[in-house]
């Protein structure tokens, strides 16, 4: 397993509903990614993480799936080292 990156994932779209939130730490934490931290913004999500960065690419993935409530239209991932769409 990689070293522990941190990275900030961007999600917008229609994403300002109550249960994203939990549903992206619930998820975080099943991949093992610690320090999340989650701020709804005017135009999406933004959420910060530290853990690998195969998880935390993991984690964009699901995130632009999310749950039924949500419609993601794009997700940005940018780590310590890099910045590249998903």
């Amino acid at each position: 397993m990689s070293d522990s990156t941190t990275a900030t994932i961007l999600l917008t779209g229609n994403v300002a509903t109550r249960d994203f939130p939990e549903w992206i730490a619930r998820h975080a934490q099943k991949l093992g990614i610690s320090e999340v931290s989650i701020q709804e913004l005017a135009d999406g999500i933004e959420v910060r993480a530290k853990g690998s960065e195969e998880m935390l690419h993991a984690l964009a993935l699901g995130a632009s799936l999310g749950p039924e409530s949500v419609l993601v239209d794009r997700v940005a991932i940018t780590t310590d080292t890099s910045s590249s769409p998903l």
